[in-house]
């Protein structure tokens, strides 16, 4: 039986997820007993980790993140990864989304175990993992509280509810914004602690909606988003729902509407972003376009290192290099589009394909 993301939830978390969205189907039952058996033993621990560090935390002054935003299958993780190779920055790591109650005791004693278990690649297109390879920050949080865009694909019977609240803050009360502000603070904070006080790389697609509420929580916060060529993000896209699903779904799946749910995500998403960076101020944030980011990497980042006045641009510039040799010979997915597909994008993502000019 493979790990699901929720095994490193809390028995809390566990049970509001099952209350608000009707338990799991027969075929998963295993593994909901798995992660509630986890959850349970590690109990104890996560509540010495609580009263050890929480007044840490609080008085805690953290310099304000990077954030890398951009839809998904945009190139959000090849430029997480990039950047993460800087010696100036922390990232969320792979124990510390799997471990979020737990990262600073008992996921600093199993980190050597953790790493020898983690998958040789991502699911969806065979991105390596590794223990220095940056994780969304998303899965950390879907594991302390019921909000999350992630709980979607775990429970699809209310996939629609589960995803809106948790990319756009659909019908979230002033309590739950606050629940989840509260969480993603507390979990970023133990992941400074965790990463030397680095300034932290944090990579989410959810926050691409979430600019202007991140800048009054993070002052002095800096965003990079990363866009690509419409025609390829939207097949992308559906392979990213038909990849994940069968994988961590505890619910049956197949009434979804893949196709619809991306074609309505992203414009809505896209238009958000477009309209909020609008009133952004310019030297806080700056956009990047995949294509060239993939034609002329080193150039991008010295763009981008310039742009938001970050630092030692020079003494980073080898480990981005060796970054890129290791990877040459990777090879993206590759997907047939039909005239009627190209259609359909055009439609009804045209505005955004103008405002990009592709």
């Amino acid at each position: 039986m493979s790990p699901h993301p929720l095994f490193g939830s809390s028995i809390q978390n566990l049970l509001q997820l099952l209350w608000k969205n009707g338990g799991v189907s027969w075929a998963s039952s295993g593994q909901l007993t798995m992660a509630m058996g986890s959850a349970l033993a590690r109990a104890p621990l996560s509540i010495v980790e609580w009263m050890a560090y929480s007044r840490k935390l609080k008085q805690l002054e953290m310099k304000p993140p990077v954030f890398i935003v951009g839809h998904w299958r945009s190139g959000t993780t090849h430029i997480g990864n990039l950047l993460s190779k800087s010696p100036r920055f922390g990232f969320v790591s792979p124990v510390s989304t799997g471990l979020p109650h737990d990262l600073l005791i008992l996921g600093r004693l199993l980190k050597p175990w953790l790493e020898s278990s983690f998958p040789s690649d991502r699911l969806i297109d065979r991105v390596v993992v590794k223990a220095d390879s940056p994780q969304e920050d998303e899965f950390g949080v879907a594991n302390m509280i019921p909000i999350s865009f992630l709980h979607g694909l775990y429970f699809p019977k209310h996939f629609q509810k589960n995803f809106s609240q948790g990319v756009f803050l659909d019908q979230c009360t002033s309590r739950q914004v606050d629940q989840w502000k509260k969480a993603s603070i507390r979990f970023l904070k133990k992941v400074y602690l965790d990463q030397q006080q680095k300034q932290l790389l944090v990579r989410n697609p959810a926050y691409t909606t979430r600019i202007p509420l991140l800048r009054k929580m993070w002052p002095g916060a800096r965003f990079i988003h990363i866009y690509r060529d419409p025609y390829r993000v939207f097949p992308s896209m559906k392979n990213y729902f038909n990849k994940l699903l069968p994988a961590y779904a505890w619910q049956e799946y197949h009434h979804l509407d893949i196709e619809q749910i991306v074609l309505a995500t992203f414009k809505r998403m896209m238009g958000q972003l477009i309209n909020d960076l609008a009133k952004t101020p310019s030297h806080e944030f700056i956009e990047i376009r995949y294509e060239s980011l993939v034609e002329d990497p080193i150039q991008q980042l010295k763009m981008i290192y310039h742009h938001l006045d970050l630092s030692d641009f020079s003494q980073a510039q080898p480990q981005f290099e060796h970054y890129l040799n290791s990877i040459r010979g990777y090879t993206k997915n590759q997907y047939q589009q039909t005239q009627q597909e190209q259609e359909l994008i055009s439609n009804h993502w045209g505005e955004i394909i103008e405002h990009y000019k592709y």
